[in-house]
């Protein structure tokens, strides 16, 4: 009730959204923001971020609180109220793209001339061809877009210690890992060696790239390169490879059953209690704190290691693709006709892509969270990080940093917070061109996106049925295929990837034959 009455209080105070008062012989500007609030970090409106805004550019930014899980529909209803934002934090591409076109939005790259901030990250980061992706058919885009190096941090992780301990190499392949898993399931029986969380999508996805596809959090949808053509992933041969190999732990005993429908607490406590074995996951933090909970459960010595990607069954050795767009923001369009109009540009400008804004929304302020070394800077004791569990501060609920306008990675303090030997290993992986090249940008129109959604109701529904099915040996892979697939056609996989092509076709001036 109280976080309620306090998010009617903040929009009654932002009906006005973007103003100019004078304050000190100075313009101050208020703008309107729609946030993402989490539990974990609940807005303060004495945050230290919130301060530094006012202090260094007389700007007080009043916080619209939306929902953290269901921040879309969030967004909806604050767009088409009374009390629109000006700006709306944690964007997607294909989240805005209908107000776009409704012209609710404003077309950012109308004023890149304002952005000069924007426009030198844009050349030294090489990104333009990126931007281009976001233009919708009118050649505008509508997002001020953050970005993230190409470098992938979800990984394999294995139980480095049961393998040495039992002289088993490394795997490099699936046969290998196959065979090692079986050694350790006989001499572990109450081990699950593979698990996964989230229905094992997270799993599906590192394993669809082995595959040569797309699968789990990856999507259906697969740019093939060689064909010039998009695919319904769930509907070709490999796809039908990596169920074998899936099914084949499954008989085996070596992937757990929970996976489909285990919670993440279930997950972690199997990685921390030594029932797992092998697992993907995000390495950014590393993978010590389950190290230590190993060893408070009895197991000395535990220990948890990123291993190589391995290569599949069918020989491909990869890891999904990283799409290198972080995350954005958009302003609404009716802010085009506010006095304060280039300044909020200006200030965005400033807070999201200058150095100086940057290092404030990421590592602080010196002193208080960071000091500069003559090595860089490092943050101080108090600070929790990965590096530092003894901290007593946690930056984002305390001072708000890393939430409002860290829509762009910056690479010193990402690289400062990882563990030296994840930071060398995903350097390792980045050499070794392990990362798949992210597919091509399809551009959809509203009618296509539209029956797409139609069919996928139906489609998605029996394609993640039978993936359970396949997988646990329920129906047959090799007698059932075909069945499968016709079924697949009936509920209008096919229709999908005409609309997909033909798309594609037009968006590259090409005739369809």
């Amino acid at each position: 009730m109280v976080k309620k009455i306090f998010i009617i209080v903040l929009a009654m105070l932002t009906l006005t959204g973007c103003s100019q008062n004078k304050m000190n012989g100075q313009d101050q500007m208020a703008i309107s923001v729609l946030f993402n609030e989490r539990d974990e970090a609940p807005v303060n409106r004495d945050w230290l971020i919130l301060k530094e805004y006012h202090d260094r550019k007389n700007v007080d930014l009043d916080m619209l609180l939306g929902d953290d899980e269901d921040f879309e529909n969030s967004i909806a209803q604050y767009i088409y109220s009374d009390s629109a934002p000006d700006i709306i934090l944690k964007c997607w591409p294909d989240t805005i793209t209908e107000y776009a076109n409704q012209g609710l939005l404003l077309p950012v790259s109308d004023y890149e001339d304002l952005m000069p901030y924007y426009q030198s990250y844009i050349e030294k980061h090489n990104l333009r061809d990126e931007i281009d992706k976001l233009r919708l058919q009118n050649e505008k885009y509508y997002i001020l877009p953050g970005y993230k190096r190409e470098i992938q941090v979800q990984q394999w992780i294995y139980r480095k210690d049961l393998f040495e301990e039992n002289n088993l190499k490394q795997p490099e392949n699936y046969d290998e890992l196959y065979d090692s898993l079986l050694i350790l399931k006989d001499l572990y029986p109450d081990t699950t060696p593979i698990t996964a969380s989230w229905g094992g999508a997270h799993l599906f996805a590192m394993m669809g790239a082995n595959y040569g596809i797309s699968a789990g959090w990856a999507g259906e949808k697969y740019y093939c390169s060689e064909k010039d053509e998009w695919l319904y992933a769930p509907a070709t041969n490999n796809y039908k490879e990596m169920y074998k190999f899936l099914n084949k732990c499954f008989e085996a005993g070596l992937l757990d059953p929970d996976i489909f429908e285990q919670s993440n607490e279930d997950f972690i406590e199997k990685i921390e209690n030594g029932k797992a074995i092998l697992t993907v996951t995000w390495i950014s933090s590393g993978l010590d704190i389950w190290d230590a909970e190993l060893n408070t459960n009895g197991i000395e010595g535990g220990d948890w290691e990123p291993l190589p990607v391995m290569e599949s069954t069918i020989g491909i050795k990869a890891l999904p693709p990283v799409d290198i767009f972080n995350k954005g923001l958009a302003i609404m369009a009716d802010v085009v006709e506010k006095p304060c109009f280039e300044e909020l540009i200006k200030f965005l400008d400033w807070a999201i892509y200058s150095d100086e804004g940057s290092d404030l929304t990421s590592w602080g302020v010196e002193g208080v969270t960071y000091e500069e070394t003559e090595e860089g800077k490092i943050l101080l004791p108090q600070i929790i990080s990965p590096k530092n569990d003894q901290g007593t501060i946690d930056m984002a609920s305390e001072y708000g940093l890393n939430s409002i306008f860290d829509i762009i990675e910056n690479e010193e303090f990402e690289d400062y917070k990882k563990p030296d030997y994840i930071v060398e290993f995903l350097n390792r992986s980045k050499e070794n061109g392990d990362t798949l090249k992210a597919p091509p940008k399809l551009k959809l129109s509203s009618q296509d996106s539209e029956i797409i959604k139609s069919i996928e109701e139906k489609l998605l529904a029996y394609t993640n049925e039978t993936s359970v099915k396949f997988i646990t040996g329920e129906m047959d892979i090799e007698s059932s295929w075909e069945e499968y697939i016709n079924q697949l056609e009936l509920l209008g996989y096919k229709t999908i990837e005409s609309i997909w092509n033909e798309a594609w076709a037009q968006q590259n001036n090409v005739d369809i034959k």
